[in-house]
């Protein structure tokens, strides 16, 4: 269901998870599924955030080590509604937000890592993959609007 906020077209939710899911199984690779699907959720375009997603696919810059996309996207996205815009300004507000969606992730997978996930999927590794990308763009579109709404 989509509605309209301040003349821009926005998605709900659980839509914004089966997008980012359909964006990684139709070209995008998970950090930039999720950007993609968030920044939409926004009315927001996504192409230059997209492309700043990119080096982030498969851990850091296809490694498949390190932090899994769905969490690095997950940060560009919390930059973008909450960064700093001047330097001096308070970083605590991105910060907390990242430390809370990157914890949420650690309890539910026991990892933020790219190659154990992956190792962990074993030849379900897209199908789990795509089901992470929808799982973290629901939590972090619910934990900015819940954030968001006071």
């Amino acid at each position: 269901m989509t509605t309209q906020t301040d003349g821009q077209e926005t998605i709900n939710i659980e839509e914004a998870g089966e997008r980012a899911a359909s964006y990684f199984g139709e070209g995008y690779h998970c950090a930039e599924a999720v950007v993609a699907a968030f920044f939409e959720s926004l009315g927001d375009d996504p192409t230059e955030a997209v492309a700043h997603a990119t080096p982030f696919g498969g851990g850091f810059g296809k490694s498949f080590d390190d932090a899994c996309g769905v969490l690095s996207g997950s940060m560009i996205a919390i930059g973008h509604v909450c960064g700093r815009r001047q330097r001096g300004d308070s970083w605590d507000r991105p910060a907390e937000f990242g430390a809370a969606i990157r914890q949420l992730f650690i309890d539910r997978h026991n990892t933020s890592n790219c190659g154990i996930l992956r190792e962990r999927f074993g030849e379900e590794q897209m199908t789990e993959c795509r089901k992470l990308v929808h799982e973290g763009t629901v939590a972090l579109l619910r934990m900015y609007r819940e954030g968001n709404s006071a």
